[in-house]
């Protein structure tokens, strides 16, 4: 019985796998029929082929691709962590479908308005180079209060920076925090500025969480009262009282 021959009709209402299915994963090498007639083309399957059908199957269902289908096969040894790996695949797909329903929901509850966006050029980014991200990350929460938020998204990876206001208004400004040595634009020390509510307190603040004074607050002629802090990997940031 198994190595008897079963036309691809029967092959596909026997595994639950459509014609156009089978004659494609023939073509891509993940399963070639038993014999294909020579003048006719056409395939054939032996029944004890059923078993592998029914398998890549159940993988299509799960939303794996053929080209790891192909690998796990081939390798059975290494299912676990392609299986690992396509399953954080799926959540970050559900992450993002989950941000999707939000906006569709956002988009019930206020409208299908869009943000004027500025016209003419204005600055939006600036990237520092940091050691370590997770310890700037934590300095500049601490120091400063502000919000760090994913701001693109891709099948697979998130990329977060501090967000100021929101995409389209006058106040929206991203700071991008690089620690790849690798980033192709990963720059030196910098140097940039704040404003914020109170010089002297925020001042105190950078340095509890982890800071260097290299200005202490002062009076300037001309300006506001101002000071400085290095972050902890040594990036110079200029306080200005707003």
């Amino acid at each position: 019985m198994a190595d008897e021959l079963v036309p691809i009709g029967q092959f596909a209402r026997l595994s639950g796998l459509s014609i156009h299915a089978l004659r494609h994963y023939d073509d891509v090498g993940l399963l070639a029929p038993a014999e294909v007639d020579s003048v006719s083309g056409y395939r054939r399957y032996r029944r004890d082929q059923m078993r592998m059908a029914r398998l890549i199957r159940a993988l299509r269902c799960v939303d794996l691709p053929v080209d790891e289908i192909r690998r796990l096969i081939a390798a059975p040894a290494q299912s676990e962590d392609l299986l690992i790996r396509h399953r954080r695949r799926l959540e970050r797909q559900r992450s993002m479908l989950a941000d999707r329903l939000r906006d569709v929901d956002r988009f019930l509850e206020e409208g299908l308005t869009m943000p004027e966006l500025p016209a003419g050029c204005r600055p939006v980014q600036i990237k520092i180079a940091v050691d370590d991200a997770k310890q700037a990350i934590a300095f500049y929460q601490q120091a400063f209060g502000l919000r760090y938020d994913v701001t693109r998204r891709t099948d697979d990876e998130d990329y977060s920076s501090f967000m100021f206001g929101e995409y389209g208004g006058d106040f929206f400004f991203l700071l991008h925090l690089i620690d790849d040595p690798g980033e192709v634009d990963r720059p030196g020390p910098s140097t940039f500025g704040l404003t914020v509510e109170e010089v002297d307190a925020c001042h105190a603040r950078a340095i509890a969480a982890g800071g260097t004074e290299v200005v202490p607050p002062r009076d300037p002629q001309g300006m506001p009262r101002c000071s400085a802090v290095k972050d902890p990997s040594g990036n110079w940031i200029w306080l200005y009282q707003a």
